[in-house]
């Protein structure tokens, strides 16, 4: 299956949402938006999970433990959200829960065997930000994903509900975790992931990193309030990351390992981060040591930097395009969907004080970015996730643009 029929003319989310929502109203209007490339992506993934005799109910074990760490706002927007779309309730709830787990099940080579999850972040604090270009500090994240085929992106715009922010991202349709955003207040928050847990907390006590920025997001309005917020948790309970923080002028990187219980800061005053650990003990990978000290060579010793200077990093092919590029294309001979390999899904670049991205939907040296702000409307195509099914359509099996010249 590999055809989609999405409303041209989406109706738009004012248009579904009560005058005062809750977050169910919101979730449900959300699903209603994103509903046609969801039921997509399921029934590929049922297709697929039916082909290769995939055994759910591990996975499902997991993401039902899982869930009980939820806020229980996320767990109702979870909720609303699996009411309105017409799949599989179990493959959809690996999807939502599970799905890394799912990848490594339905790919040739495990995809923690053959990559690290995880994206290639940069933050450049306000004192190195060229002020023609941006008045805050900026944050750019390349998200890097595995099974890219089919975990549709689309814009996310989450209004002030019950006293909580709201917030403006790029993420997976369909999905309840929020891995980056900025929110009304000016806040951005971004991460990359660091294999680095504990055996001894259990999936109901471990917060999962999409829910930890959620709520850095609805509850926080500055890097200080955001790391108060984290400080009040034990570290252990977390994940591993490193977490980028920005509001209008201050900013930072967070080291976050649970194993060490250490939580280490990074002012920068530019900070690039990939899988590994730079103030403590991980697994390095080549992959990520080479997409960090690539990343490190473009941005110091440049002077100020614009944000066309972060956009030039996002689409950066040096040792690649491929596992070791930080723009990350499907290996040659992979499957569409890449489970055995990270792949990049989207860029957005955010700039601290600001509740607007930049975005770039697939992998980032595909076009140009598309510039979106906090309460003023959205094309219909970006929130649906048809712009990005267009994409997939058209780009999935051709090469990146400058492959040749490998720049």
């Amino acid at each position: 299956m590999d055809e989609l029929a999405v409303d041209s003319d989406p109706v738009a989310l004012d248009e579904l949402v009560a005058d005062d929502p809750g977050f169910t109203d919101q979730a449900r209007c959300r699903a209603t938006l994103e509903r046609d490339v969801v039921e997509w992506a399921i029934d590929e993934l049922e297709s697929l999970i039916d082909e290769r005799g995939v055994d759910l109910d591990p996975l499902l074990e997991y993401a039902r433990r899982s869930r009980q760490s939820l806020p229980d706002r996320h767990d109702r927007a979870y909720e609303a959200m699996a009411d309105v779309f017409d799949v599989d309730p179990s493959v959809y709830e690996a999807y939502v829960f599970a799905f890394s787990e799912l990848c490594e099940e339905l790919a040739d080579n495990g995809c923690s065997e053959k990559s690290p999850r995880g994206c290639t972040n940069a933050l450049v604090a306000r004192s190195t930000v060229d002020l023609e270009s941006a008045s805050g500090p900026l944050v750019l994240k390349n998200r890097d994903i595995a099974g890219r085929g089919v975990r549709p992106k689309a814009i996310v715009e989450q209004p002030p509900i019950d006293g909580y922010y709201g917030f403006l991202t790029v993420d997976t349709c369909g999905t309840i975790s929020i891995f980056k955003g900025v929110n009304d207040q000016g806040l951005v928050a971004a991460n990359t992931y660091i294999d680095s847990e504990r055996d001894d907390i259990d999936p109901e006590n471990q917060l999962r990193n999409g829910t930890i920025i959620r709520m850095l997001l609805e509850e926080t309005a500055t890097v200080a309030e955001a790391r108060t917020l984290l400080e009040s948790y034990p570290t252990r309970q977390l994940m591993g990351q490193t977490l980028f923080l920005a509001d209008e002028t201050d900013a930072c990187v967070l080291e976050i390992d649970p194993v060490t219980e250490q939580m280490t800061v990074d002012e920068g005053p530019i900070s690039t981060r990939t899988n590994h650990f730079v103030h403590a003990d991980s697994t390095e990978t080549a992959s990520s040591t080479m997409r960090r000290k690539r990343a490190q060579g473009l941005l110091t010793g440049r002077g100020r930097l614009e944000r066309d200077d972060l956009w030039a990093l996002a689409r950066d092919h040096e040792n690649g395009p491929g596992d070791d590029s930080i723009c990350r294309h499907p290996e040659p001979g992979l499957t569409k969907h890449s489970f055995g390999q990270l792949t990049t899904a989207s860029a957005a670049l955010f700039e601290g004080g600001s509740p607007k991205l930049e975005v770039t939907l697939g992998t980032p040296c595909d076009g140009e970015p598309t510039r979106c702000a906090f309460g003023e409307e959205i094309p219909g195509a970006l929130r649906t996730g048809q712009q990005w099914f267009e994409w997939r359509r058209k780009n999935e099996s051709a090469p990146p643009a400058d492959a040749v010249s490998g720049s």
